[in-house]
Parts: structure tokens; C-alpha cells; sequence
């Protein structure tokens, strides 16, 4: 089943279908040799997939259950972390090598050299441990599935769904403002956190209007990935700082990379602000009323055996939630 509810659907059920598909998911994934970074990076989105869902319908869980959910799906997450370090350095140093500058490109070299030099030893000694990470990351998935297939919800599916979606737009508003202020890396973070929570909870909410709110997903997905590779770009440059050394070569090459990391963080941001403040444009209040006249006028659509939109028009990002 798709990471959405259904517009019939009562409300424990459809938590807990959803929950368990994504523990499901993870478990069901081949994780062993070449396939534990895709394994990693695949848990990791069920993981946040999972978060999203229960803060949408955090007032039917109550404060207490919802903060200890969130705290073991959160914990599960940290463990698995470093396993995708290094393949995240990789992946932003290909993309800025990809660039055809010549002073960057021995810029680069010279990087991935010194930070292989780094993290090899530590990777060889740590190897053995890695089949044990994954297999605690195993073990707690199956736990979280077990209760996650208990869980405890009451109220009305609009309803809940309109609670949630009123706090990630205000918290969302509220991350772009501060980033707009101040664009520390903190901020940078944030605003990225809610942007994927917009996107995961809209993708929830998606049979109020298909076609309408696959514009609203395909959005924040863009939107998130801009602010994903900036945020990869800052941790790139603390690395660099990091290993720069102090020879007057090492750090000529440094301040190559630093240099050409800032310039287009610099550029991200301005391509992105813009498009996640026409994203969170609507109130708040307005967003909760919207998605509740909405979803009733489906269900009485649905009723009348209006015939839902082909299901191209929806688009890729109601199939996974990713």
C-alpha cells in the first residue's frame, strides 16, 4: 500500500497500516555487502517517513507516547548515521568535480586523498562492527514494528490531519524566517527538516486532491534536495577545514574548495528561498480549513462514483513518500 490515507479510512487503522508498511519496508530490504549503503539511506527515509506520521496525528497519540515513539525511531536513525558519511562526501565531491574547473578538480583530488587517508584505518578497524550496527538497527525495527501495530489513536481522520498539516506550515514559516535572517548552518538544517516534513505530510494527505497536492509534494522534494546539497556543501567545508593542514599548498588547495563550496551554497539559497516561501505562503488556519472542506467534498465525490484523475496526473511522489 502507498504511504497515504485512504479517505474512508478510520484513522487507528490507517496509522498503523502505514507504520508498519514503512518497519516493513526496511526489514525487507537487502542490507548485507554492497547493499548496506542503499539499505542505510532506504531505513533512513522510512525512518522519516514514520516521524512525519505520527507528528501529523500527535494529538491523537498524546504528548507523552508521541515523544516516545519519536525518540526511538530518532535513536534508530543516529545509529545508522556514519554508515552514510562517507558515501554523502563522495557523492558532493563527484558533483563539484563535475564542474570542468581544472584548479578545482586538483583541488578535489587532493581532498578525497587526504580524507581517505583519514578514514580508511578507521574504516578497516570498524568493519567488523558494521554487521553488528545493522543488525541492532534490525532488532529495534522489529520492536518498533510490534508496537507501532498497537498504537492508539482516536478522532477523525480530516481532523487530525488538518492539526498536523497547521503545524508544520507555522513551523515551517517560522524555520524560513530564521534562515532569511540569519543563514547559519543550524537554520539551514531546519528549514530543510521542515520542508520534508511538509512534503511526507502532504503525501499523507494526498487523496483530498491528487492532482493538486502532487504540486505541493513535487515542490517541497525539489525544495528539500536544494537544501540538501547546501547542507552537504557546509559539511564538506568543515571537513575541509578540518584536514587542510599547514602547508601553503594544502591550504591554497583548501581555500580552492572553501571558495567554490560558499559561492554556491550562496546560490542554492537564493534558488530555493523563494520557491519555499511561495510553498508556505498560505496561513496556517487557512491550510487546516482548505484540507477539511476539501476531504469532505472528496468523500462525497467518491460516493457518487466520480472517477478519481489517471494516475500519471499524480505524479511519482505519492508512491513512495520519500
Amino acid at each position: 500500500m502507498a504511504y497515504r490515507f485512504k479517505l474512508k479510512e478510520d484513522l487507528r487503522d490507517g496509522v498503523r497500516r502505514i507504520a508498519v508498511e514503512q518497519m516493513e519496508r526496511a526489514l525487507a530490504a537487502p542490507h548485507a555487502d554492497s547493499d548496506r549503503i542503499v539499505w542505510v539511506h532506504e531505513t533512513r527515509k522510512a525512518l522519516k517517513r514514520t516521524r512525519s506520521l505520527l507528528r501529523c496525528v500527535r494529538d491523537a497519540l498524546g504528548d507523552q507516547r508521541w515523544r516516545a515513539e519519536n525518540a526511538a525511531l530518532r535513536e534508530i536513525a543516529v545509529g545508522l548515521s556514519t554508515l552514510r558519511d562517507r558515501d554523502v562526501v563522495h557523492q558532493t565531491l563527484t558533483e563539484l568535480t563535475a564542474s570542468g574547473d581544472a584548479d578545482l578538480a586538483a583541488a578535489l583530488v587532493w581532498l578525497e586523498t587526504r580524507f581517505a587517508s583519514e578514514t580508511q584505518p578507521k574504516a578497516d578497524a570498524s568493519d567488523q562492527t558494521v554487521s553488528a550496527t545493522i543488525a541492532e538497527a534490525r532488532e529495534a525495527l522489529e520492536k518498533a514494528r510490534h508496537r507501532l501495530s498497537r498504537l492508539s489513536v482516536d478522532g477523525e481522520l480530516p481532523d487530525l490531519l488538518a492539526l498536523g498539516l497547521t503545524r508544520c506550515q507555522r513551523a515551517g514559516r517560522k524555520a524560513l524566517a530564521r534562515l532569511v535572517l540569519d543563514p547559519s548552518e543550524e537554520n539551514l538544517h531546519e528549514l530543510r527538516k521542515s520542508v520534508q516534513t511538509f512534503q511526507r505530510q502532504h503525501t499523507l494527505a494526498q487523496a483530498v486532491w491528487p492532482e493538486a497536492q502532487a504540486v505541493r509534494i513535487e515542490t517541497a522534494r525539489a525544495c528539500a534536495q536544494m537544501l540538501g546539497k547546501a547542507q552537504d556543501l557546509a559539511v564538506l567545508s568543515g571537513m575541509v577545514k578540518a584536514l587542510r593542514g599547514r602547508s601553503r599548498r594544502e591550504r591554497a588547495l583548501a581555500d580552492r574548495i572553501l571558495v567554490t563550496s560558499r559561492a554556491r551554497q550562496v546560490q542554492l539559497r537564493e534558488a530555493v528561498l523563494p520557491r519555499v516561501a511561495r510553498l508556505l505562503a498560505p496561513k496556517p488556519k487557512a491550510m487546516a480549513g482548505e484540507l477539511i472542506t476539501c476531504w469532505r467534498a472528496a468523500v462525497a465525490m467518491s460516493a457518487a462514483g466520480v472517477e478519481a484523475p489517471p494516475r500519471h496526473a499524480v505524479g511519482d511522489a505519492g508512491r513512495n513518500g520519500a
